[in-house]
């Protein structure tokens, strides 16, 4: 199980919980009890639901965290343990070793537990009795199960918004593969069933937009086209709108003639009509908005935004927001406008708006350096190379420290194409640092 802020106290940013040095060293101390209650924390359970992977009951679980049982060094039940919680077993190790070796060991053939990259991210899938790659029965599939979706989802959408998606997208997509198969071959209730299939597809419609951030939009498309499958096997008309807002996004990518995204665009804000979430229907407005400009209807192009425009007067704060909705922000729809009129052909107007979402203080990480890409980009296109690379500079230094994007890499190469024809140290240095992180990529 991996946390993308770190541990219960966010002391160890986005490694897993067998990386923290805390966990090592409860190990190293035979602490077992209180290092599997630093595994649950970190979850986010219950120990009901806990013990429920564990096929514990409540009072059992709350002895071992406790230290009570000392059944949990019996090397056949660790094993059980870890197993059942995607932990690999090298991460044992610190039982064998003395505390100061703890500190030092390595995971795999990857370099010591304490220099590990922070910016990796992969949620363990963490179900009881599946083994590593299959199932000799089915499994019963309980709430517990489902919590621990929706927490995987809640984290991947938390870490991409600190932190982009390139980093965390192909162990995601491992995810999503091994928690589907609860769908395909778990047994569960008509209702438990409903619950699940909308669980992943939300987690589905996560690992797409993923795959999106690191330049894989075929990927991406693939995984809305299953999260459509499971929002209406789940009847959940809430996934289902978010997921046709994204495949509205992906078709609205350029100018075209095709009214396709029009038509998802619509489809989309039809379903969340009757809601009450005034960032939603903010949210399906300015997707339409992009959808008319995409071909070329400037006049519901301005409808669309009147509609944005009602809504934000309304004021988009509300506690009742799920976490994918967070990075809805009155920026974010004024990027979503200059993205429009980008399409439309308003540069300058465009360039404006993304320069006005720039440095807000409600700006996540990841959003900020998508408008200051989105910036400089644009201004790349208005053919002022040296202001361009200016605003590149600002970009790259997200790119370089915080931010994992491969995409936001790539929003940048009008900027990199400007620099190439322009002399000067800034130009020749934007360059280069544009350059290391395309290979990187």
């Amino acid at each position: 199980m991996e946390s993308t802020r770190g541990g219960p106290n966010g002391d160890e940013t986005g490694c897993a919980v067998w990386e923290f040095a805390s966990f090592r060293q409860l190990l190293s101390e035979e602490r077992i009890g209180p290092a599997l209650a630093l595994v649950r924390k970190a979850m986010g359970l219950s120990q009901c639901d806990f013990g429920e992977l564990l096929h514990w009951d409540r009072t059992h679980t709350g002895r071992v965290e406790r230290g009570d049982v000392a059944t949990v060094f019996d090397i056949r039940e660790l094993k059980r343990i870890t197993d059942a919680l995607g932990i690999p077993r090298l991460a044992l190790l610190p039982l064998l070793l003395e505390p100061d070796d703890a500190r030092t060991i390595e995971v795999g053939d990857r370099e010591g537990a304490d220099d590990v990259d922070r910016r990796q991210f992969g949620l363990a899938a963490a179900f009881a009795s599946t083994g590593a790659t299959g199932w000799t029965t089915p499994i019963q599939v309980k709430p517990s199960h489902l919590t621990h979706i929706r927490t995987l989802t809640e984290q991947l959408w938390e870490h991409d918004n600190l932190q982009g998606g390139g980093g965390i997208a192909k162990r995601a997509f491992g995810q999503y593969r091994f928690v589907r198969q609860l769908l395909d071959h778990g047994k569960y209730s008509p209702l438990i069933g409903l619950e699940l299939a909308s669980a992943i597809g939300w987690l589905s419609n996560t690992v797409a937009w993923l795959a999106r951030d690191c330049g894989q939009p075929l990927l991406a498309r693939q995984q809305l086209m299953e999260s459509v499958l499971l929002a209406e096997q789940s009847r959940d008309s809430v996934l289902l709108a978010a997921t046709l807002g994204d495949l509205a996004n992906i078709a609205a990518a350029v100018p075209t003639m095709d009214l396709e995204p029009v038509r998802l665009a619509q489809r989309s804000t039809e379903l969340v009509r009757k809601l009450s979430s005034v960032r939603l229907k903010a949210l399906k407005a300015a997707e339409e908005s992009i959808a008319y400009a995409a071909v070329g209807d400037s006049r519901e192009f301005e409808r669309a935004l009147t509609r944005v425009g009602r809504e934000l007067d309304l004021g988009l704060d509300n506690s009742a927001d799920p976490a994918w909705l967070s990075h809805v922000t009155e920026a974010e729809l004024r990027v979503h406008e200059a993205r429009g009129r980008k399409l439309l052909g308003q540069h300058t107007r465009a360039a404006d708006l993304f320069r006005d979402s720039i440095d807000r203080a409600e700006n996540l990480p990841r959003d900020e350096a998508s408008y200051r890409a989105y910036f400089a980009a644009s201004l790349a296109g208005l053919g002022d190379s040296a202001a361009a690379i200016g605003a590149g500079h600002g970009a790259l230094d997200l790119l370089e420290s915080q931010v994992d994007s491969p995409r936001l890499v790539a929003e940048l190469r009008p900027v990199r194409r400007a620099a190439a024809g322009v002399r000067g140290s800034e130009a020749e240095h934007f360059g280069r640092r544009f350059d290391a992180l395309i290979r990187a990529a």
